[in-house]
């Protein structure tokens, strides 16, 4: 990935997207912060011991945004997703991993191809 920073933020958002479509999204960033901080450090973005420069935020903001729809994508990948599993059951309907995934990962797939132009486009 190097120095561009265009094609390093939207992998960053794509892989944090799938990983979060199974994992906790908070404690994947909570990971994944420290993991960018370097990233941002060995690639000549910014230097150790200073502030980040504003021209690193869209890999935080690709980041965010991967982690934050990533887990629309599974029953598994967000609470809420969870919750409302809940909310069905208890009205008869049973959601099963697999319909929610049907469903689930087109949405969240688009979300991350949008939230990908977003990140190309704005930055």
């Amino acid at each position: 990935m190097g120095d561009n920073l265009q094609v390093a933020a939207v992998v960053l958002l794509l892989i944090t997207g799938v990983i979060s479509s199974v994992a906790p999204n908070i404690p994947l960033v909570v990971a994944m912060v420290p993991l960018l901080q370097d990233y941002t450090f060995s690639a000549g973005l910014a230097v150790p011991g200073e502030p980040l420069p504003a021209s690193v935020l869209p890999l935080f903001y690709a980041m965010a945004i991967g982690a934050t729809v990533g887990g629309n994508g599974t029953l598994a990948g967000a609470s809420a997703n969870i919750v409302a599993a809940g909310i069905a059951e208890s009205h008869g309907f049973r959601l099963t991993f697999r319909q929610f995934l049907r469903y689930g990962a087109p949405v969240a797939i688009a979300q991350l191809l949008a939230g990908s132009l977003y990140v190309v486009l704005a930055y």
